[in-house]
């Protein structure tokens, strides 16, 4: 078992200083010989055959230390931040004299490892705002009902009368402006809602009145602020047609419809089950903005010293998180940066004040939880990533992650302050506005 000792360093730095013993030495340089002879192609032995008198001379003593080296330091290194609770932010320093690593003799060596800073906390709690949940009104539950019906809505052609605003219309138009045609002022058949204003202001209205196999011309102003820059304030000559015409029916509000979009009976109890679900939902939005204000309350009320290798790596993170966004609607980073007009260092100097705001978010939160006791279990952990993986078909690259230092230090931040936000609402927001746990907000998502 190695041996640990620490020592704090100015500019939020850790001095690990490691002692492994004469047998974990041995252990390592038994390791090594083995890795080395079983890539080695040595004449006259099978592959990891080979003596160590004649590795040593085949490809020299240097190659089996620096190896040797590298499996001590690695392995000894992670046991003790295990032994001394220590959580890094990035790669340590190391600083080993390979001359001393002998086969048979302990060896000594210091790893100065960065680590979170001290955060001084303000005050968390003594704020004037409190927790308000807005009144579900019933002109709101009967405008969903009033979407209900739309949905359920159906369309019959009209046949028998002249167009007019509702109606759903399809039309055939050509557009010119001094004669000439102009591109996107043109279809063969296009759909509309007559009144819906989808095109520009006043060409709708001429639509009322005409009956299917109609045509019409008109002449119509873009506006001054259009965003086509060669079309504003011109104005432009349509010839339309009318191809087809049909109003929307909506169904009758009865206890039929009501069974039809609901576990209800009756209208009455649809109406009831529709505001129940938009109080909830109020609520859960109402305690996500007062867990954010909190959060900004406590973040504006610390002092700390951000280390700048936290900022660094936060602006990757968001630099990922944005190519992941953008791989989702089929656009590269590098599209994205020409769309932009940005260079990548452009870029990060973009993301550079969300990143530090985001990392002086995260400190201030772990050193609060600290101060309240709040911390995820092991079972805590273990069922999220069984909940992870069981999410993403137990994904191979995931479940390597999440079982990781890494990735279990990342969840066991996560699940902390998921608790903490909302042991702060609780309190604040007294008990008898409690509500299940809700997902993290932005604010209280960690970073790797």
């Amino acid at each position: 078992m190695v041996t640990i000792s620490t020592r704090p360093e100015p500019g939020s730095k850790m001095v690990l200083e490691i002692e492994v013993p004469s047998d974990e030495v041995d252990r390592h340089f038994a390791t090594a010989y083995k890795h080395v002879a079983e890539r080695t192609k040595v004449p006259g032995f099978r592959p990891g055959k080979a003596p160590r008198h004649v590795i040593d001379r085949f490809v020299g003593r240097n190659s089996v230390l620096a190896e040797a080296i590298d499996h001590l330091v690695s392995d000894s290194y992670d046991r003790a931040l295990d032994q001394a609770n220590v959580v890094p932010i990035d790669q340590p320093e190391v600083d080993i004299d390979p001359s001393s690593v002998v086969e048979g003799q302990p060896i000594t060596f210091t790893a100065t490892v960065p680590v979170r800073p001290e955060v001084e906390l303000g005050s968390y709690s003594d704020y004037s705002f409190q927790l308000e949940t807005p009144e579900v009104t019933d002109e709101q539950v009967e405008q969903v009902i009033a979407e209900l019906r739309e949905q359920q809505a159906t369309l019959r052609p009209i046949d028998d009368r002249a167009a007019r605003d509702g109606d759903i219309a399809s039309v055939k138009f050509i557009g010119t402006v001094e004669g000439e045609p102009f591109e996107g002022g043109s279809a063969d058949r296009m759909p509309l809602v007559i009144g819906e204003d989808r095109m520009i202001p006043g060409w709708e209205a001429n639509l009322v009145g005409m009956k299917i196999g109609d045509e019409k011309g008109f002449n119509i102003t873009f506006p001054d602020d259009y965003r086509v820059e060669e079309l504003q304030g011109r104005q432009t000559h349509f010839e339309v047609e009318l191809l087809d015409l049909r109003e929307k029916l909506l169904p009758e509000l009865t206890d039929d419809f009501a069974k039809s979009v609901g576990d209800v009976e009756t209208v009455d109890e649809l109406r009831s089950e529709i505001r129940e679900a938009m109080e909830k939902r109020a609520g859960a939005e109402a305690r996500h903005a007062f867990g954010d204000r909190i959060i900004d309350f406590a973040t504006t009320n610390a002092t700390v010293e951000i280390p700048e290798v936290m900022v660094t790596n936060e602006i990757e993170i968001m630099r990922d998180e944005l190519r992941t966004r953008l791989a989702r609607q089929s656009i590269g980073m590098e599209q994205y940066l020409a769309l932009s007009k940005q260079s990548p260092e452009e870029l990060a100097t973009e993301l550079r004040e969300p990143a530090t705001r985001r990392v002086k978010t995260l400190l201030v939160l772990s050193a609060i939880a600290e101060k309240e006791g709040v911390d995820a279990s092991d079972a805590d952990i273990e069922a999220e990533i069984a909940e992870q993986l069981a999410r993403y078909d137990n994904d191979a690259k995931l479940r390597e992650y999440l079982t990781s230092r890494r990735g279990r230090s990342y969840l066991r931040m996560t699940l902390r302050n998921r608790t903490l936000i909302d042991r702060l609402v609780e309190r604040a927001a007294g008990a008898d506005t409690a509500v299940e746990a809700t997902e993290p907000t932005e604010q209280t998502k960690e970073s790797e």
